[in-house]
């Protein structure tokens, strides 16, 4: 409002010249009709384009104030309304009288106003924002394993368990996979190396899955991964590359070079009702993996 405040100023002069480039004549009382109506032409198109370009910016901030906030500041385009009626309006005889010194009194009183509206919405979104990132904060602490950043154990179960409530049931599969003699890294190099090494791995499997999948913290040195949407062929696929990237993968920590391998167990949704059911059909497979040796992918 104080941008079409100066430039409704601003037209007033620009009128001025074109009227007087137009006419030829310099006295502006000759001009007073012709500056009017160029005047309130280029005021209606700034209106215009500041309401087709700023609108949509605007929506946008007053979603994050509060209503109280809004109630507040909708007390500012009324007093504009009140202190431009005038300045937008001035008739052709007003433009004799025009009283530059009160016009400066308003603007002054309009820009002090200004600040005080604008600080009280900034306020209000800056405290809505940051409450907004508290509350997104502590769901995501809620859901997520503090070590290493994936899904833990509650989330998974709540997605998958949202999964088989689906009335259109589409297959999915379950990967258990499990970090190869975890606990001779720990007892070799410290529990700080084995959790760097769950660091490690977890993210190797984040950018290796889908942008549709899930990877979760299971437990200890396991994970699940949740491939909705997947036949078995296509998460036997996926887990050989993951299975490949993880044993080509070095680890290294405090000038120590650390090489790992993983067991996967897949089982797929296929007749099965009970969450628990095709969990505990992935571990079976995780397990016959185990006894082959590890560093191995077994379908259930």
């Amino acid at each position: 409002m104080f941008s079409i405040w100066m430039f409704s100023t601003i037209c007033l002069v620009i009128s001025v010249k074109i009227a007087e480039m137009f006419s030829g004549i310099n006295e502006i009382k000759y001009n007073l009709t012709l500056v009017y109506f160029l005047r309130e032409g280029l005021q209606l198109m700034l209106l215009l384009t500041s309401s087709f370009y700023l609108s949509s910016p605007y929506k946008e901030v007053l979603n994050k104030v509060s209503n109280k906030a809004i109630g507040f500041m909708s007390l500012y385009p009324v007093l504009a309304f009140i202190l431009l009626i005038n300045n937008y309006t001035t008739s052709i005889e007003g433009l004799k009288t025009l009283n530059y010194t009160w016009n400066m009194f308003l603007l002054l009183i309009f820009i002090i106003l200004g600040y005080v509206f604008v600080f009280s919405g900034i306020s209000s979104a800056s405290r809505i924002i940051s409450m907004q990132y508290k509350m997104e904060r502590l769901e995501w602490t809620s859901s997520s394993d503090p070590l290493t950043g994936l899904y833990n154990r509650r989330y998974i179960m709540e997605k998958i368990e949202s999964e088989l409530k689906r009335p259109q049931k589409k297959k999915f599969s379950l990967v258990i996979a499990d970090i190869d003699y975890f606990k001779k890294i720990n007892d070799t190099y410290g529990h700080d190396c084995g959790d760097f090494v769950l660091k490690v791995i977890s993210k190797s499997l984040m950018d290796t899955v889908r942008e549709q999948d899930f990877v979760s913290r299971w437990g200890g040195e396991e994970f699940l991964l949740f491939l909705p949407e997947t036949e078995v062929e296509g998460a036997h696929t996926l887990v050989d590359r993951i299975k490949g990237i993880i044993e080509e993968q070095i680890i290294e920590y405090n000038e120590t070079q650390v090489s790992v391998t993983m067991t996967f167990g897949i089982a797929d949704s296929q007749d099965y009702q009970i969450i628990e059911d095709i969990i505990k059909k992935a571990d079976n497979a995780l397990y016959k993996g185990k006894g082959r040796g590890r560093n191995c992918v077994v379908v259930a």
